[in-house]
């Protein structure tokens, strides 16, 4: 009995190993699967990733080839970036297309054994990559919303085809890749974000710096009217009550005739960056320049408000001009100025000049009151503050003005009574 009990035993041997070897290697698999987990969760760069999951697929479900197929929704296609023993290349499909196609459409598991013989089967990425696929083991990619982002493949058992088990493991192996998945997907959109935010931080960094560039050329009316509504930039004038004070240096075609540029601009830029802090005091609106005058446009809801700004403003450029006369006297002696304000109604807006090179645009007061007050300024020398019959009647309370008299200005008919503001 002991001899037959002996060999009983002797001949279960080989069915005890195999099951020792099956239960071995299924350790093995636990122990690669576990690491895996550890591994491609831990990576977020995608190119990587691709490749990390392909290679550690075929290790542990011992396979000639993987691939990772995702779903790309702005294209409707099922990518993938990279499949092992390939070069780095795309590889799209449609998403009803294929056994990757049918496996993402229906959230099901395949064993196909015979993958030729499948009639779902697509010959296109076997053609394209050169590589013969004999059989294929396909699992959904299900992430944490249970929406299917892409498939997961494993192509060409070693063992000659794929089992239940290897269906099991690799539906645990598909888990730990839809999370890998997700998070790159996120890291690379978090990515592109951060990408974009930079971009447009410099684009706009860039603006305000064209912007401050061109406030230099442009009229504060214009600067704010395109911050606002660009749109009405190229609506028509509107007619309102205003003040326009007109500067410029007198005698200035012989100072520039008879003295060196650089002195003479010296001089301009000096002078006219303190007239400008006056002007911008009493907010007024510097619309024009030229080599040697200013025009300046104030205006406000109340014609008195406008009226007494301009020409508290012109005193003030008065008085600067005096300090910096004081303060450096060039070769052509002291500098004296052309005044002269007058208030009305005017045509406000911008205005557009078109020509075979381009259009030009200009923001001013256009109308017969302003006319006036470059001619009133014309005719004022060393500095002295003229105003016109309108400014002086609404100021007549707050400032003492002399008589010039009636003076014909060129071009306007009526002769036009003239004020000097005394200082």
């Amino acid at each position: 009995m002991s001899e037959s009990g002996g060999n009983s035993d002797f001949m279960r041997e080989p069915g005890r190993r195999e099951e020792d070897y099956i239960l071995r290697d299924q350790n093995v698999r636990y122990k690669q699967l576990y690491t895996l987990g550890q591994t491609i969760t831990s990576e977020i760069k995608m190119d990587a990733l691709f490749q990390l999951i392909m290679d550690q697929t075929n290790q542990i479900m011992g396979t000639e080839r993987s691939t990772v197929f995702l779903y790309d929704e702005e294209t409707g296609e099922l990518w993938s970036l990279v499949a092992t023993g390939m070069a780095k290349n795309e590889i799209r499909i449609q998403a009803d297309s294929g056994i990757a196609g049918w496996v993402f459409q229906n959230r099901e598991q395949l064993i196909i054994n015979d993958a030729y013989a499948d009639g779902r089967f697509n010959l296109e990425v076997d053609l394209k990559s050169g590589f013969r696929t004999e059989n294929i083991l396909c699992i959904p990619l299900i992430n944490r919303e249970d929406r299917c982002i892409g498939v997961l493949e494993a192509l060409n058992s070693l063992s000659g085809k794929f089992t239940d088990d290897d269906c099991e493991f690799l539906k645990s192996i598909s888990n730990y890749v839809a999370i890998a998945l997700e998070n790159s997907k996120l890291y690379e959109d978090i990515k592109k974000y951060s990408e974009e935010l930079k971009a447009t931080i410099i684009r706009n960094e860039t603006l305000e710096e064209i912007k401050k560039q061109l406030s230099k050329f442009v009229p504060i009316s214009v600067a704010k009217m395109l911050e606002q509504d660009p749109a009405k930039l190229d609506s028509e004038k509107i007619p309102m009550d205003v003040s326009i004070l007109f500067i410029d240096i007198q005698n200035f075609s012989s100072i520039t005739e008879g003295h060196d540029q650089t002195l003479v601009n010296d001089m301009v830029e000096n002078h006219f960056s303190r007239y400008l802090e006056c002007i911008n005091r009493h907010g007024g609106e510097l619309n024009e320049t030229s080599g040697d005058g200013l025009m300046v446009i104030f205006r406000s809801d109340a014609i008195e408000t406008h009226a007494h700004a301009a020409v508290a403003t012109g005193l003030e450029i008065a008085q600067e001009n005096v300090l910096l006369n004081d303060k450096r006297v060039y070769p052509w002696g002291r500098v004296e100025l052309h005044m002269g304000i007058n208030s009305g109604k005017a045509h406000v807006g911008s205005t557009k000049i078109k020509s075979i090179t381009g259009e030009r645009w200009t923001y001013t007061a256009s109308g017969l009151v302003t006319v006036i007050a470059a001619r009133i300024g014309a005719l004022s020398e060393n500095t002295k503050l003229y105003v016109g019959p309108e400014t002086q009647k609404i100021l007549d309370q707050d400032y003492d003005f002399d008589f010039v008299g009636n003076r014909r200005l060129k071009n306007i008919k009526k002769s036009i009574p003239i004020y000097q503001v005394k200082c």
